[in-house]
């Protein structure tokens, strides 16, 4: 499969660029919060943090609760794959305490974050640290198009989509929020403690949900779910690679389509922020219909106005899944 991802492209102009910016983000807002801006309700100034993209800023705002003012980097429906900050934007990262990333080449941006010394007051956190990652498949991309991905260690990014890993995530999230505000670090235990308990439950959902299936493979638009396939004992044949965006060619169409005319695929998935053109191309040609599998890399427009979380999408997921694989 071809599976590019696009390279950032921060100058060394980037530093000087951000002491003369000025710039203030419209980002999602803190729900159920009532106190004045910038304050938590003890009067104490808000934890400021800033998250890369969806999943990131989901764990992030759940943990940090009334006492931490979280906000999103990669607006909404943007896809957060290659995706480059205008240099206006980056002005907003010094002025948080913490910038929490998924890492492993999802935020190609951060090697040129985490290199140019313009941000002296921000703990970076990875918020993958620890965790045991795939490999990539980076010898089916071009040289220059994988060059990012390898130098963020050569994984696959996307250990959101295991319920379990995503717990690992949310404890790194808690303990660098607990090391920058120690005073409220009970708080932010006790919320990251009742969130992995909604990722517990997700996990045996899934686990219940898809025991007893027709079939336990599944088209999916891009390369986005090893991570939760293993979990579940599933397999997944994409159209596209690691990044949505990317070009396929038509070999690698038709191999798709071989597979899944082979497994009697009922549906063939899209996404929620690819265009649905190439999947209902192929859906239509293996006379199957289409339906949305979200890899929670982002939300669209209509998905924010729905209040969209990420675990009542994941459960839109599940659904999703059940109905193709023809589970009881």
């Amino acid at each position: 499969m071809v599976n590019p991802s696009k390279k950032a492209a921060l100058g060394g102009a980037i530093a000087a660029a951000i002491i003369a910016a000025i710039f203030v983000l419209t980002s999602y807002s803190t729900q159920g919060n009532t106190t004045l801006a910038g304050q938590n309700q003890t009067g104490r100034a808000k934890l400021k943090v800033i998250a890369s993209f969806f999943p990131m800023y989901e764990f992030a705002k759940n943990i940090g609760g009334k006492r931490a003012d979280v906000s999103v980097f990669i607006p909404i429906g943007d896809e957060p794959h290659g995706w480059e900050p205008p240099t206006q934007q980056i002005a907003m990262v010094q002025n948080s305490q913490l910038f929490i990333y998924n890492g492993a080449g999802m935020e190609s941006f951060i090697p040129s974050f985490l290199e140019n010394g313009s941000f002296p007051n921000t703990t970076f956190v990875k918020a993958s640290e620890g965790i045991q990652m795939m490999d990539a498949d980076v010898q089916h991309m071009d040289p220059s198009e994988a060059k990012p991905v390898i130098e963020q260690g050569g994984k696959d990014p996307h250990v959101w989509n295991d319920p379990v890993l995503a717990e690992k995530e949310v404890r790194n999230i808690a303990s660098a929020m607990e090391k920058a505000d120690p005073t409220d670090a009970q708080y932010y235990e006790a919320n990251a403690n009742s969130y992995i308990g909604k990722l517990d439950k997700l996990d045996h959902d899934i686990r219940s949900g898809l025991s007893d299936c027709k079939t336990r493979t599944f088209v999916s638009f891009h390369n986005a779910f090893n991570y939760f396939t293993q979990r579940y004992n599933l397999t997944d044949y994409w159209i596209s690679g690691i990044a949505p965006e990317a070009e396929i060619s038509p070999q690698d169409l038709a191999k798709v389509e071989d597979v899944a005319r082979q497994n009697h695929a009922k549906v063939i998935f899209s996404e929620d922020l690819a265009d649905p053109k190439l999947a209902e191309t192929l859906a239509e040609d293996v006379n199957a219909t289409t339906e949305i599998l979200s890899p929670l890399e982002g939300i669209n427009e209509t998905e924010q106005k729905e209040g969209a979380t990420f675990i009542g999408m994941w459960y839109q997921n599940l659904a999703a899944l059940r109905d193709a694989m023809g589970c009881q």
